[in-house]
C-alpha cells in the first residue's frame, strides 16, 4: 500500500517531466522513499527532507537521492527555504507532501509557476495542533495545482503500480526499510514513536 501510494501521487498528480525538481517531505519513510525513487528513475533533479543525519545519509546513499536537508536543523522558516534553495537551484516544480506546517511553508516559497503538490500526510498536525499556511497567496500566485491522494480511491491505478513496483522490488532496483515491533505488547510504543519519527522505513508489529 505504501508504494502504491508512493506511485499514484506522483504519476498522477506530480507528473514529473525528466529534469524537473521533485521534492519529497518524510523522505526516509516508506512512502517518500518510494516517491524519490521513482522520481529519479524518470530523471528528475529529487531533494528529501529527514529528520537526523542517520536518515539523511540512508536518503541520499541508499534511495538514491540527490539531496537530503535535515529539517531538525532548520527550526525557522527563513533557515529551511536558505536550504531549499541551496538544494533546488531551479526551484520546485514537484512536491510529495507528508508533513505539512513549516515544511509546507518552506517548500511554497520556493515553488515555481505551474508546479504540483501531491497531498499525501501532515504529520505535523496529528496531536491535533492547528497547522496554519502562512502564504497560501502563493498557490494563487504561482498557479499551483494541489491536491490530496487517498490511495484507497485509485483502485483503476493499482494492477500497473504493483506490476511496476513489484518488478523494481525483485530486480533490487527499488529499495526499502523496515522498522519491526518485537510483539503486540510493544505496539503501543512503536505507535508513539511512529508519530516521533522514530521508525525507519514502515513500521510493522510482528504478531507471530
Amino acid at each position: 500500500m505504501p508504494g502504491v501510494t508512493a506511485w499514484v501521487g506522483l504519476m498522477t498528480l506530480i507528473e514529473p517531466k525528466a529534469g524537473e525538481t521533485v521534492v519529497v517531505s518524510a523522505a526516509s519513510g516508506a512512502v517518500g522513499s518510494v516517491v524519490g525513487q521513482l522520481a529519479k528513475s524518470l530523471s528528475c533533479r529529487v531533494v528529501g527532507l529527514a529528520g537526523g543525519p542517520d536518515k539523511c545519509k540512508a536518503v541520499v546513499e541508499e534511495f538514491g537521492f540527490d539531496a537530503c536537508i535535515d529539517y531538525r536543523q532548520h527550526p525557522d522558516l527563513k533557515s529551511l527555504s536558505a536550504a531549499l534553495k541551496e538544494a533546488c537551484p531551479q526551484g520546485i516544480d514537484g512536491y510529495f507532501e507528508n508533513v505539512g506546517g513549516l515544511i509546507l511553508d518552506a517548500v511554497l516559497l520556493r515553488a515555481n509557476a505551474f508546479s504540483r503538490v501531491a497531498m499525501c500526510g501532515m504529520i505535523a498536525g496529528y496531536n491535533g495542533e492547528p497547522i496554519p499556511l502562512q502564504a497560501p497567496q502563493l498557490i494563487l500566485s504561482n498557479r499551483m495545482k494541489v491536491q490530496g491522494v487517498i490511495v484507497s480511491e485509485h483502485m483503476n491505478h493499482w494492477p500497473q503500480a504493483l506490476k511496476e513496483l513489484g518488478e523494481s522490488v525483485a530486480s533490487g532496483k527499488l529499495k526499502y526499510r523496515e522498522t519491526v515491533a518485537p510483539n503486540i505488547e510493544a505496539a503501543p510504543e512503536a505507535f508513539i514513536g511512529l508519530l516521533k519519527g522514530k521508525n525507519f522505513g514502515k513500521q510493522l508489529v510482528k504478531l507471530i
